[in-house]
């Protein structure tokens, strides 16, 4: 016990030292506002006890995150008035099944949706819900997949937000359709697809009402038989179009505004006109451009 109490001595201090040559006439305000567990890496093996960050207010202040615009979407931290699992369950098989035994595209009711609803996607959006339902129509994915199954798993509650729900989606479907892009049509391939997993997020507003939708990039993209592209841009891999989809492309933005600004959505809308996007949206950040705030 002597030696373990000795060795830990020995290596805080150490530690303290490396802190403070590293940081010169900081270390001293850095390292008694924080406390040393989390400066030396000795904690993250399990050498160290930490006791937990509440405990230490002024540390707490350094990792507390700031009010966010995206806050509008806790309602003021009210609790749900229903089961926001159940209700996720209950949408999820209502979009789930939104093609036909014809194959055409049949849009979950509109009662599940809020006025102000937005769908965002890391390259897609900001969309209202026409502008959405109008584009996957067109589209006829869904009747060019028919037999397709979202994988859906994992339905989870967001510790930060009551309201909001996330769940993963493993999309695999045959091409079996057309599928029509503007004057473009894909003929069938009549491929099997697996697309890489990705993240959905539904939240809800106080009346029952879906406000919010996102999904997230693939979370591993050497999954599945589409070259990481996923959910509907896995589809599209499937009939032979492999679309750039990442956040920042050059390229992709230059596509995407003369697309929807210039041949106002010819090929689908990526994102919605300013008049059509809710006000509780603040970020002017469009399709693939990068994070304005």
């Amino acid at each position: 016990a002597i030696a373990r109490a000795t060795f830990l001595s020995a290596a805080a201090g150490s530690a303290s030292r490396c802190v403070a040559t590293l940081l010169g006439g900081k270390s001293r305000q850095l390292m008694s506002a924080c406390p040393l567990f989390l400066l030396s890496p000795l904690h993250a093996s399990g050498f160290l006890a930490a006791a937990p960050l509440a405990r230490s207010p002024r540390c707490a202040a350094v990792v507390s995150a700031e009010s966010h615009w995206m806050d509008f979407l806790k309602f003021g931290g009210a609790t749900p008035p229903f089961d926001v699992l159940s209700k996720t369950q209950e949408y999820v098989a209502a979009t789930a099944s939104a093609a036909s035994d014809r194959g055409e595209y049949l849009p979950a009711p509109e009662t599940y949706y809020a006025d102000d609803y937005v769908f965002r996607g890391s390259i897609v959006g900001p969309i209202s819900r026409r502008d959405v339902a109008e584009t996957q129509k067109s589209f006829n994915l869904l009747g060019a997949y028919p037999d397709i199954d979202r994988g859906i798993f994992g339905l989870t509650v967001d510790p930060q937000n009551p309201y909001r729900v996330f769940f993963f989606e493993r999309w695999t479907a045959t091409m079996t359709g057309s599928i029509k892009i503007g004057p473009l049509t894909l003929p069938p391939s009549n491929k099997r697809i697996e697309t890489p997993i990705h993240v959905t997020s539904i939240t809800w507003n106080p009346d029952g009402k879906v406000v919010y939708e996102s999904i997230s990039p693939p979370v591993d993209r050497f999954e599945g038989n589409t070259k990481g592209a996923g959910a509907v841009f896995g589809l599209l891999a499937g009939a032979g179009l492999q679309l750039p989809a990442s956040v920042g492309d050059p390229a992709l933005i230059a596509q995407q505004k003369l697309n929807t600004d210039v041949f106002r959505g010819a090929l689908g809308k990526t994102w919605s006109g300013e008049a059509e996007v809710p006000a509780w949206w603040k970020s002017t950040s469009k399709g693939a451009e990068p994070n304005d705030r």
